[in-house]
């Protein structure tokens, strides 16, 4: 799905007035309208109902080694649908730790979570096996970045 296509039109959204992707902007990379951008992609993408996840994403700015720095949001997987919210996850089932770099490397599709974990430039930490049972669910997500990365700007 092309972010400009004419299914593209401005969407309400509670993390603003209306999505900068569906008016054909483009967006900065993690910016809080890239978040919003996320969220409003995630709204067409569907998900088997009975998958229940939310992965907390924690991207760290390169120098921080982890610190206090960088980009915290979550993305929600419940009754059918994704959400993606800024800030930190109350409950998140698994949480991500990655750099900026990283993150826009996953963003752009130069890099897969198997490819960073075994280069040890993804972090884990949570349920797993969580993760492992919903997996399916996953492959939506794909979509939502396929659906911003056209406008976003890094």
């Amino acid at each position: 799905m092309a972010a400009q296509s004419s299914q593209w039109a401005p969407v309400a959204s509670v993390n603003g007035p209306e999505a900068p992707v569906a008016c054909g902007r483009m967006v900065r990379f993690l910016s809080p309208e890239w978040i919003a951008a996320l969220d409003v992609a995630a709204g067409e993408a569907t998900v088997p109902a009975g998958v229940r996840l939310t992965i907390q994403q924690v991207v760290t700015d390169d120098d921080d080694g982890g610190g206090g720095g960088g980009v915290r949001y979550h993305l929600v997987f419940d009754g059918g649908r994704i959400r993606v919210h800024p800030g930190e996850a109350e409950r998140a089932d698994l949480t991500l730790v990655q750099t900026r770099e990283v993150a826009a490397a996953f963003s752009r599709g130069e890099l897969n979570a198997q490819q960073a974990l075994e280069a040890g430039r993804l972090k884990l930490r949570g349920d797993i096996g969580h993760l492992a049972r919903e997996g399916k669910a996953l492959t939506a997500v794909a979509d939502v970045f396929a659906a911003v990365r056209v406008a976003t700007t890094y």
